[in-house]
């Protein structure tokens, strides 16, 4: 089991999920198939557990990271005026 944001070089799989870690994000990708059998009860725990952790390394945080995306009103403008070139 991973420990969710703790480095950059740690994977997991459950099923064909792979499960990526790395210090400022979690990456998921692939696909489970949760059989009603013993198989498909161990998956859904471990998916829990990990979920749980995940969750708990959210809750232990003093802050987070900002990751929130850019305006792109003004992002890719200038204030400065400018010679039309084609003029």
């Amino acid at each position: 089991m991973i420990k969710p944001f703790a480095n950059d070089h740690q994977s997991m799989q459950i099923g064909e999920l792979v499960i990526e870690n790395q210090k400022d994000k979690i990456i998921i990708y692939g696909d489970i198939d949760l059989h009603f059998d013993v198989s498909g009860h161990k998956q859904a725990q471990q998916l829990h557990e990990l979920t749980g952790k995940i969750l708990q390394a959210f809750e232990n945080s003093a802050g987070y990271i900002n990751n929130e995306p850019e305006s792109k009103a003004k992002n890719d403008q200038s204030d400065e005026n400018i010679d039309n070139p084609f003029m």
